[in-house]
């Protein structure tokens, strides 16, 4: 090809050549997360008080006393529990867990 048409190329190009509309890349949004992590919690045990039933977990060497309501480290919440499950929020993916466990 001779110089000016390369020249002429490249500048149309540049300059959109003319188009009515301005090229847009399209940006791929994240893919929202599949499952929030495995709960990192043990069974301890429960207890009722003031009506209140409560249930005693360990994370880790850390011992947690959780009602309904309740915010676990600032990443989980309680959202109900009953005799033998209870319901968590992972907070970071808002993702609800239902954990069963045994007493």
């Amino acid at each position: 090809m001779k110089p000016r048409l390369l020249l002429a190329l490249a500048v149309a190009f540049c300059v959109d050549a003319g188009a009515q509309e301005r090229f847009t890349p399209l940006r791929a949004s994240p893919a929202p997360p599949s499952a929030a992590p495995a709960l990192p919690f043990r069974y301890v045990g429960q207890l009722s008080q003031n009506g209140r039933l409560e249930v005693l977990l360990m994370r880790g060497a850390e011992l947690h006393s959780v009602a309904a309501g309740d915010t676990v480290d600032g990443e989980y919440r309680v959202d109900s529990i009953t005799p033998s499950t209870i319901v968590f929020t992972y907070l970071p993916l808002k993702l609800k867990q239902t954990w069963p466990f045994r007493r």
